[in-house]
């Protein structure tokens, strides 16, 4: 009787170890699972809800919550879905995130109250809230759309053609957090390309991607300036002059470098600017050629547009996985690689078999040893003087920017990552647009419909019963 009890006991102990071990078991899994989210879409073919690191980095510095307002019908809107998994997927990475959707039909009391607390007149929208801030996103800020004709109708039917929801979210969040923009200035009256034209050659594009980014664009005319400073200049552009500076310009710009400031200065070549003196001053040497690369070329180019896909070790092209492309390039390299001061990398690179072509009069380019630069040829350098805080970046075409090309590869990257890096935000790497891409779709024919028909009412119920029946007969015995 005693031993019984005692048998008893002994298994009712097992039994409720067991319970509490099985019980911390999936306490444990939870806690992982909800600190270290991972989510992955097994059904769409692009990575669209997969948030780029610049995102990441954002949501994880966020000091206070912030709370999405998605205005918008499910059934008539292409956007909803997306926007929900989008949202979803910032939530798991910051809890600070959290998100409401209204349905527009069937969330009537709701939206009324929303849209005359939040000041909402248009369909598909979405109103960032931060503290006591807010910021409307329209349809337009987080897709680009395609109409083509409704022949059943005569009308047109609008597709999605790109989803920019991840820029445009990111991008309010920066806004909101930092809400005093930093300024971009571009120096003019030097034939430089002009961020207020709107032509194939102006840089429109680049000041709208730079706003994006919480950065405001703005000329700027040396000559009337007596100081430049960091603090009323955070970062300069010089984008193409095609006439020199003045003395009195280029001894600003020196004592605006000596003094801890930052600047991106692309020159083309063929073209004399007055600033490579000043830029050989800061450990960089601007090459008087054109950069060749018969590696690279696309059919039917020119030889002369130059396809880049090697890059330095640097945190502008760390995360960059696409080529960059010039129109026209010069060399610009490191003057002295054991300068300490003035510490200068190779940013942007030839393969071993591009050069720097001198002879550019002619319309056929063969490299000679003698006279042109072999390669790997550089056609862009960074410098950075830690004691001072200056940081320079110097490259070798302006083209790359305007708005005919600055969508080409990884153009608009280059340009958004090197100007973060100079304004010391190194954690902001860029975001690109989503093409919208149709889900896999699993067909099957009739027989393999009948498989897993059977295999799902039939196979495995059996499985389960004949596992049943075999633990009963083990315990009969």
């Amino acid at each position: 009787m005693r031993s019984q009890l005692q048998r008893r006991l002994t298994y009712g102990a097992n039994v409720a170890v067991a319970l509490v071990l099985a019980g911390v078991l999936v306490v444990m899994a939870n806690w992982l699972a909800n600190k270290y989210p991972i989510r992955h879409d097994f059904v769409q073919t692009s990575d669209m809800y997969r948030l780029a690191d610049k995102t990441k980095s954002v949501l994880r510095e966020l000091p206070t919550n912030v709370h999405f307002y998605v205005f918008s019908n499910p059934q008539d809107s292409e956007l909803y879905g997306k926007l929900e998994r989008l949202l979803r997927a910032y939530g798991d990475v910051s809890r600070r995130v959290s998100f409401t959707m209204v349905d527009s039909i069937r969330d009537i009391a709701k939206l009324r109250a929303l849209v005359r607390e939040l000041s909402v007149d248009a369909p598909d929208t979405v109103v960032v809230v931060y503290d006591d801030q807010k910021k409307v996103l329209t349809e337009m800020d987080m897709a680009d759309f395609r109409f083509e004709h409704d022949y059943n109708t005569g009308g047109q039917i609008k597709k999605m053609r790109l989803f920019k929801a991840e820029q445009a979210f990111t991008s309010a969040l920066l806004e909101l957090m930092h809400p005093v923009k930093l300024t971009a200035r571009f120096t003019v009256k030097h034939g430089e390309k002009s961020i207020m034209v709107n032509g194939a050659d102006g840089l429109s594009e680049a000041r709208r991607f730079l706003d994006r980014d919480n950065l405001e664009s703005a000329p700027l005319e040396l000559v009337t300036l007596q100081a430049l400073t960091p603090s009323n200049c955070n970062v300069l552009i010089a984008a193409g002059p095609t006439k020199p500076f003045l003395e009195a310009e280029v001894n600003l710009l020196r004592r605006y470098l000596l003094d801890g400031g930052r600047a991106l200065i692309l020159l083309d070549p063929e073209l004399k600017s007055g600033l490579e003196e000043l830029l050989a001053e800061f450990n960089v040497q601007v090459g008087n050629n054109v950069v060749v690369d018969p590696e690279r070329r696309l059919p039917y180019a020119s030889p002369l547009q130059l396809i880049a896909g090697l890059y330095g070790d640097h945190p502008i092209t760390r995360r960059l996985q696409t080529f960059t492309m010039f129109f026209l390039a010069r060399s610009v390299s490191v003057r002295d690689p054991k300068n300490s001061v003035n510490v200068a990398d190779d940013l942007i690179l030839t393969g071993d078999k591009g050069w720097g072509e001198i002879k550019t009069e002619g319309d056929t380019f063969r490299f000679d040893e003698d006279e042109d630069l072999a390669g790997p040829v550089s056609v862009g350098v960074t410098v950075e003087n830690k004691k001072s805080g200056m940081r320079l970046v110097v490259i070798g075409d302006s083209d790359f920017i305007t708005n005919r090309e600055i969508v080409q590869g990884g153009n608009r990257d280059l340009l958004l990552n090197t100007v973060n890096w100079l304004l010391k935000r190194e954690f902001l790497v860029a975001i690109g647009t989503k093409t919208v891409v149709e889900m896999k779709r699993l067909e099957l024919d009739k027989l393999q419909l009948t498989i897993v028909t059977v295999t799902v009412i039939g196979v495995i119920p059996a499985l389960a019963l004949v596992a049943g029946v075999a633990v009963w007969l083990m315990r009969r015995r």
